[in-house]
Formats: C-alpha cells, structure tokens, sequence
C-alpha cells in the first residue's frame, strides 16, 4: 500500500519514556531551525504535533533563532554575506525579511534576544554584534571583539557567555553597567570539541552542545570547573550536538542532534524524541513559553510587539499529529490512529537503530513485547510510519 503523500514515507514519530502527566502539561514549545532542510519547524510538546511554521529560499542555512518576548522569531542566517532576519507574515504564511546588513563572511551564528537588542555572534568576524531588534541597526562594541571563531552563545541575567568555535573554550563577559571585561571561563578543555549551543541549566551552571561530539557537557558558571557528561548520544564522528535548551515550566532539556530533538530530565535520562520528516540537521531552537503559543503558532491570537494577527503553519503542511510510543523495560504502547502501520526500531546509544518488527495499528491502540529484551543492560525505541491511515 503507497503512502498518499510522500512527506509520510518515512516519519519518525515520538518515543516517550514514561513521561509523567503533570511534566507533559507544563511542557513548551520548541522551534528549530533546519540547517539543511532551509526551514523553521515547530514542535508543540503539549499538543504533540508538528508543523513546517516557513520555509526559507533555499541555501539560506539558518543556524541562530530567537523570539521576542511579543513573539517576534529572528533568524540567523549562515554563509557567504548572510544576515540576521525576521519573520514577517504576508497573507496567510510568513516569509523572512531582512533586518540587518550583511554580517561577515559566513554570516552570524547563534543569536539571542536580550530586552532591547539582540547579541549576535559574529563566527569569522571574532565579534559579538548587538542588534537593535527595530531599526536592525549594528553594533560591534569594542569588549566583545575577540581573536578566534565564536558561535554560540548563553546568557544568566549576570553574564554573556560565548563559544570559541575551534578552540575548545568558552568566554564570559559580565552585563553589569561600566567597563567590561571578558575571560576565558573554559580553556582548551578535553571535553569540549566544536562547542555550539548552551544554556543554563537548572542549577544555574553552563551546559555546552559539542557540534563534533555527540555530547552535552555541564561547567561550573562561577569557576569554568568540568562537572560531567548530561547527555552522550554516541561515539565521536557521528553528528553531533548543535544546541541545547533549558526550560524552567518543564524542568526538562532540549537538545538538536541530527534532524531531531531529544528530551532530557535533569539527570540526563532520555525521556522523548521528536521528529519531523521536514526537518534537516536541526541546528538552533528556541523555546516558545505557553503565553506565546498562540501567537506563534497562529491559533487566533495576536502578536503583541504588533498587534498583527499571528498566521497559521505553512499552507499545505498544518499541524501533523504525532504518535506517542510509551515503554517499560522491553514492552511498547502504542497509541495512534487506527490503520497506521509502524515499523518498530531499537538502539542502545541512539546512533545505530536496528528494524525489529513491523506492526499495524488497527484500533488505535496496541502494545508489544520485545522478545530480545533480556540480552541488553538498556534498549530504546523508535517508530517509523510506513503507512498512515487512509
């Protein structure tokens, strides 16, 4: 039976681990940016659905996203003369605009909204940018210039935090007024190889995404100190770690590896993983509180930086539901629509997923029993949809 829309053919959908009710409610959204797949997805972690919010011309490469507190999305855009845009609605879809000039030879790499500007890290221009998030006027102020490569970004309230790209390091620059003076935090560490993404956790220390190691690591915020290793999605040479989220609603952490996101809880245990078949080495994410899901995600309310109604998700895409795999060592249970057909999948390291069966969901609900169980210390689970429902 051939699948009636081609965008199904192979749709990974979410694995939950025993995911709690009351973490499920209190859980955001999370937009992505999709490096390769030149586009903007939108996860709704509450709702579990996904959907395409644009799509950018192609080549535009985004690596940096971030909302406004009214809900204005920018974009940080890679390659040669790229710039810093944001997302504007035209009829019922949204479209980029441009809001800076051209930044550097390989455009800016994470951005982050900061009250009245936007920081920009500036990649080969070895500067963070702040951005006026009206005018697009640009800014190179003298304290953030730097001699090496920086990409990702982080701030607490007290401090900017920036990662040097090919030195293993990370800077720190404090945001109170008077003269400021950055240092280096973290020093060629072992344990940091292409940092990207970070983010404070929920301990109020550093979590840096390694984008050459598939790992997330946790520095102290006060001394620069290793502490240890959140997340280790595989070995060295697989796809690494292009950003990682914190979320205080949800005590959870978000983390874009490849072209999906994994959910964390605070100790590091896998809890979720979310997928998109429109979604292409996911690079950085936003977090989308619940007071901006209306206005993000076009659900009738209004953007309150403009007073400009928010638009739906990309006409012909909309919002896809995404079904839910809940497990307890060795058993799955499936809830989704009836007449769905599943091919199940498993890993012990989240890099190689091996096909073990094929399932079909004929009333909506099923379980399974993985029969090979016993011979792993640990096993995960995935789904692909091989044939959705007429």
């Amino acid at each position: 039976m051939t699948a009636p829309n081609a965008l199904f053919k192979r749709l990974r959908v979410l694995v939950m681990i025993c995911l709690p009710p009351a973490a499920a409610a209190a859980s955001p959204a999370v937009l992505v940016a999709g490096y390769d797949s030149d586009n903007v997805v939108f996860f709704d972690l509450e709702k579990r659905q996904w959907s395409e919010l644009v799509r950018l011309p192609k080549g535009s490469q985004p690596r940096g996203i971030t909302v406004s507190p009214g809900g204005e999305i920018f974009l940080g855009l890679h390659g040669g003369e790229r710039n810093v845009v944001r997302l504007v609605r035209k009829g019922a879809a949204l479209e980029p605009r441009a809001l800076t000039p051209t930044i550097g030879r390989f455009g800016p790499g994470f951005i982050l909204h900061g009250g009245s500007r936007i920081w920009a890290a500036g990649d080969t221009d070895r500067v963070i940018y702040e951005i006026d998030p009206v005018s697009g006027g640009v800014t190179a102020p003298e304290q953030y210039k730097n001699r090496n490569n920086i990409v990702g970004l982080a701030v607490d309230g007290r401090m900017l935090y920036a990662a040097e790209y090919f030195q293993r390091s990370i800077l720190r620059y404090p945001l109170a007024d008077g003269p400021l003076r950055g240092e280096r935090l973290v020093e060629n560490s072992k344990h940091l190889d292409r940092p990207v993404g970070m983010t404070i956790g929920h301990d109020g220390h550093l979590y840096v995404a390694n984008g050459l190691r598939p790992t997330v690591v946790k520095f102290d915020s006060q001394t620069g100190a290793y502490m240890r290793t959140l997340a280790d999605l595989g070995v060295a040479g697989k796809p690494g770690i292009h950003s990682v989220l914190y979320s205080p609603e949800a005590r959870r952490y978000y983390i874009a590896a490849g072209s999906d996101v994994h959910e964390l809880d605070t100790g590091g245990k896998e809890i979720a993983i979310y997928s998109s078949p429109a979604l292409q080495k996911a690079y950085g994410m936003a977090l989308v509180p619940a007071a901006l899901l209306a206005a993000i995600a076009g659900a009738g309310g209004e953007v309150a930086a403009t007073g400009t109604p928010a638009p739906p998700p990309e006409a012909g895409l909309g919002a896809r539901p995404v079904t839910t795999l809940m497990t307890t060592p060795g058993r799955l249970s499936i809830r989704g629509i009836p007449g769905e057909r599943y091919r199940v999948l498993a890993t012990t390291d989240f890099v190689d997923w091996t096909p073990i069966r094929e399932l079909v969901n004929s009333t909506g609900e099923l379980d399974f029993t993985d029969p090979d169980t016993a011979r792993f210390t640990r096993r995960f689970y995935k789904l692909e949809l091989v044939t959705p429902p007429r």
